[in-house]
């Protein structure tokens, strides 16, 4: 398999299993039970805590699909509540935990985490800041946990690659979002106010930044043979149904980008 078919493939796998642990009603309630601030003020304090305390605008520019403003309040409610090092580690124990309960007695764990390791590894993390945090996190012993984190991982790296291509493109993050499949719905999720731009005229330029989006993810699977590229595919697909097995309809929602 070529490096191209797989970056296309993995937005249906690698990034849907990361979304599912974003969006899973136990990762609120685990972060609740952990101190950390209600709603999206806990994101903005976790997954994008792993930037550390920087400027509240590279966490905007990092993050780049919200509404700066919106995501500034989110960010500087979940800093008065504990620091950036302090949420990220503890959404990172939850993305392990989410591993040991989801991704437990699947057999393809140790050689999906093998080849995904040897992928975020050797990515380049240039204008990648929150994938280059997650690889910063410890990776823990329990396989089915290390699995989970080099999944959410490489989800960072496979969004740093479309954050990348949008800004290539005439389009803002606004209208991105607009012209993906969850439009509007996504658009208010990231704090951003109506009314918004019609997304159907949007459609064939999405389309090219999809395209621009899997190339620019395709040199991180060069790393990786025709063969290991494949299996790394299958693999990925077999963790995602395995999760599925045991993700109730509550918890089966998925967060765009």
């Amino acid at each position: 398999m070529d490096s191209m078919t797989t970056a296309k493939l993995m937005r249906g796998s690698i990034d849907m299993l990361g979304m599912h642990w974003l969006m899973c009603p136990s990762t609120s309630e685990k972060a609740a039970a952990a101190g950390m601030p209600a709603g999206l003020a806990a994101y903005a304090i976790g997954r994008l805590g792993v930037l550390g305390e920087c400027p509240v605008t590279d966490v905007i520019d990092a993050a780049y699909f919200l509404d700066p403003e919106y995501l500034r309040t989110q960010v500087e409610a979940g800093r008065a509540v504990m620091s950036p090092d302090e949420g990220a580690a503890i959404y990172a124990r939850i993305c392990r935990e989410w591993g040991d309960d989801h991704l437990e007695g699947y057999e393809g764990n140790a050689r999906l985490s093998e080849l995904a390791e040897r992928i975020v590894a050797n990515a380049d993390a240039s204008d990648a800041a929150l994938f280059a945090g997650w690889r910063d996190q410890p990776l823990p012993e329990s396989l089915p946990a290390r699995t989970m984190q080099l999944v959410q991982t490489m989800r960072e790296l496979g969004f740093a690659r479309h954050r990348a291509a949008v800004i290539a493109s005439d389009m803002g993050p606004l209208d991105a979002i607009m012209s993906g499949p969850t439009g509007a719905w996504n658009a208010r999720f990231f704090g951003w106010s109506e009314p918004y731009p019609d997304g159907e005229p949007m459609r064939d330029a999405r389309k090219a930044i999809e395209v621009e989006s899997n190339r620019r993810h395709a040199a991180d699977f060069e790393v990786l043979t025709d063969d290991e590229r494949e299996e790394f595919v299958t693999l990925a697909r077999g963790a995602g149904a395995h999760a599925g097995e045991r993700l109730t309809p509550a918890t089966g929602a998925a967060l765009p980008s």
